[in-house]
């Protein structure tokens, strides 16, 4: 498993003949910028994840939108755009390039809406480069992604990206009220937290991506995990026989 085709198959074949994919999962955690790390910084993780906003409210404050309910308007985006990864997290779900959209839109329980890109700046910046503040200053990197200027290549040249809008595992297990409870660790080292939800085999190959925690099932990962910069994402492996039982 690993390519592209065989994410889709996974789905398509009978129950019996499906690899046993679901019992592995994976945690899937943006980085906090609150952590001392020697080689990210906020200014980092704001030019690599930008400002998102809905309904003219900017994440946190923007009404949360999920596969299971309305979405009143579409996710808009400003960012650094001199370097523009194939996966980011500017709020709770993950944003996607292109590329994977056809596969994406094969499975179940997902729904894929295009964002919209307000403003994307000129910004350089590499990890361990701490020369920002000496041409910034200590600026608050969000209000540069406010207010420099918009650069109209940039919309030519980036394509198009989407936001996968899963559902909440809370919302998720409603259906399936036999799932245990498993625990996990989430969090970025060293501050970790245990936390628990439902979870079931059955759930993972419905529900391939929920966020609360943001899951994974095996084969979902196979397809994002070249795309997911070990720089600014946390992935844990966990198996479910084992999350069952501690």
């Amino acid at each position: 498993m690993g390519q592209v085709e065989d994410v889709v198959k996974y789905w398509n074949v009978e129950e019996k003949l499906r690899p046993w994919y679901p019992m592995k999962f994976y945690g899937v955690t943006k980085i906090s910028c609150f952590i001392d790390n020697p080689r990210i910084k906020s200014f980092h993780a704001n030019m690599f994840h930008g400002l998102a906003e809905r309904d003219g409210k900017e994440f946190p404050g923007c009404p949360p939108v999920y596969a299971n309910t309305e979405s009143p308007s579409l996710l808009t985006i400003s960012r650094n755009a001199s370097r523009v990864p194939k996966i980011f997290q500017p709020m709770n779900h993950l944003v996607v390039h292109e590329s994977y959209e056809k596969t994406l839109s094969e499975l179940p329980n997902i729904r894929l809406a295009p964002v919209e890109f307000r403003r994307l700046v000129d910004v350089e910046f590499a990890e361990g480069d701490m020369s920002w503040a000496e041409k910034w200053g200590n600026v608050d990197p969000c209000q540069l992604l406010r207010t420099l200027p918009d650069v109209p290549e940039f919309h030519q040249t980036i394509g198009r990206y989407i936001e996968v809008q899963c559902y909440r595992n809370c919302d998720a297990a409603k259906k399936y009220p036999t799932a245990s409870p498993v625990t996990i660790v989430e969090g970025t080292p060293p501050w970790e937290e245990k936390s628990e939800m439902r979870l079931s085999a059955e759930m993972l190959e419905q529900f391939p991506i929920m966020c609360g925690s943001l899951i994974v099932s095996a084969p979902v990962y196979e397809l994002l995990k070249e795309g997911l910069d070990p720089t600014y994402f946390v992935v844990r492996e966990f198996d479910l026989d084992s999350c069952h039982s501690q």
